[in-house]
């Protein structure tokens, strides 16, 4: 693995391996050299491109809001894009996920269902909900905290996954996943300081206490779950705890405000 003092040399290597891994942009770089040396290299920057998604979605909702829209199809519009950006990889991830959970009896009966392409209705329902919860908290914020507020919740929520990935062993051998372990330990200090740092300067420190408890919270869940169904994490794993991380951040934001 690259020394960790290769890192800042390696910037715009990890830059385009994160935005390449997180988004759809069409930067064609991570399939021809990004492995996962790169890939893991680029936890660091993991905070910081979940605010950039973030606040992609908070700009979006913020335009319907300007051009007249309701709020809560200003926020849907904003979710969509989201979608697009990203590709609902997190999503497919959470169905994925719902899916195998709900309907295996046995850790390998779950990671094979897991693995099938095919959406069922423990999958279909879970994203309805989410989908539904996400653009609802959404649509309840008030315009002028928009765009830190998401910007936030998609930080803390792609900072979430180091948890798992340090804590939880992988489920499959196979996998991505599995190939970014063990973490260069400069670039995972650095990925901490980046959401701290970017959380203080987003929102108010209560805020910040009860949000990263409440995505600490969501995520010490789903890895207690994940080693009593399947063992330990896997890459759709990883997908469905940004999105329940970022759901409960975004509710508490809700709360707070009422």
């Amino acid at each position: 693995m690259a020394s960790d003092n290769c890192l800042f040399r390696n910037l715009a290597a990890d830059l385009l391996a994160a935005a390449g891994l997180f988004t759809r942009l069409p930067l064609g770089w991570l399939e021809k050299h990004a492995g996962p040396v790169c890939l893991s290299r680029s936890v660091w920057l993991w905070p910081l491109i979940g605010a950039a998604i973030g606040t992609f979605t908070a700009l979006l909702t913020t335009g319907g809001l300007c051009i007249g829209l309701p709020p809560f199809i200003a926020a849907l519009c904003g979710v969509m894009g989201q979608l697009l950006l990203t590709g609902g990889l997190h999503e497919d991830g959470l169905a994925d996920t719902a899916d195998g959970l709900g309907g295996g009896s046995t850790m390998n009966k779950r990671l094979a269902i897991m693995r099938d392409s095919r959406i069922g209705t423990y999958g279909a329902l879970a994203l309805f909900t989410c989908v539904t919860l996400r653009t609802a908290c959404i649509a309840a914020l008030a315009p002028y905290i928009l765009i830190p507020a998401i910007a936030f919740s998609g930080m803390i929520s792609r900072a979430s996954l180091l948890v798992l990935l340090t804590t939880t062993p992988p489920a499959r051998k196979d996998g991505l996943a599995a190939a970014l372990l063990p973490l260069p330990r400069l670039p995972l200090w650095l990925a901490s300081l980046v959401a701290l740092g970017a959380g203080v300067f987003l929102v108010p420190s209560a805020t910040l206490a009860g949000a990263s408890v409440a995505a600490l919270l969501v995520t010490l869940v789903m890895r207690r779950l994940l080693q009593r169904t399947l063992g330990g994490f896997t890459g759709d794993t990883l997908g469905a705890t940004v999105v329940l991380s970022e759901l409960a951040v975004l509710l508490l934001l809700v709360a707070s405000r009422g």
